[in-house]
């Protein structure tokens, strides 16, 4: 695909991507919040899930140590087993996408759909002013794991369906459990997608020149 093609593809995929997150704030994301602390925060699947989402941190400690060990390894002059190269990417890409998300949220500083909307009726933006609870936009969680099934997508093409699942899944569960409002998802989305899709272009140019 020529340079032009994917900077016009991509230029679309941010429009597209802004549309979708606009009408989320503007129509979406508050009545969501309202009905899913309403509906579900009292049952025994909210606080499930709330629990099964905690341990997400992990994946980026995870992550960090794998790299470390293989720079550890290539720093002491041996060469990389072959194996390690989609876990390699996927790790830098995981860590990327953490580091951009704490930017981003840093910079947009948005209100978190709990507590700060469904207990203290607070609702926008603190540009530039995030903290804690302000710091909903974009969704790490989405940015994380899309970052990595995009790799997957490139590199492992058997494990997309079950990597696009997983990823889903996890989208769906932070919304539900108000962790994050739906425009915040669809933001992370985006940005996981084009990190991961970056992490392979530039660890691989060689293979990249070939395909352009």
């Amino acid at each position: 695909m020529s340079g032009k093609a994917v900077m016009r593809n991509w230029c679309l995929a941010f429009a597209t991507t802004a549309i979708m997150v606009g009408v989320c704030i503007a129509y979406v994301d508050r009545p969501t919040a309202e009905f899913f602390d309403a509906h579900l925060r009292p049952t025994a699947a909210w606080a499930w899930m709330d629990r099964a989402l905690a341990p997400l941190d992990l994946t980026v400690v995870m992550a960090l140590l794998f790299v470390l060990g293989c720079v550890i390894w290539a720093g002491s002059g041996r060469l990389l087993p072959l194996w390690t190269r989609t876990p390699r990417l996927c790790s830098w890409a995981a860590l990327c996408a953490t580091v951009a998300s704490l930017v981003f949220k840093r910079i947009f500083g948005r209100a978190q759909p709990d507590p700060e909307f469904v207990q203290n009726h607070l609702y926008g933006f603190r540009l530039l002013h995030g903290g804690p609870h302000w710091n909903s936009f974009p969704s790490g969680t989405a940015m994380i794991s899309v970052a990595i099934v995009s790799v997957l997508w490139i590199l492992q093409p058997r494990w997309r369906a079950s990597g696009i699942l997983i990823a889903a899944l996890l989208c769906v569960a932070v919304v539900i459990t108000n962790f994050h409002w739906v425009g915040d998802v669809i933001a992370g989305t985006f940005l996981g997608a084009f990190i991961g899709w970056m992490t392979v272009r530039v660890a691989t140019p060689d293979e990249r020149r070939k395909s352009t």
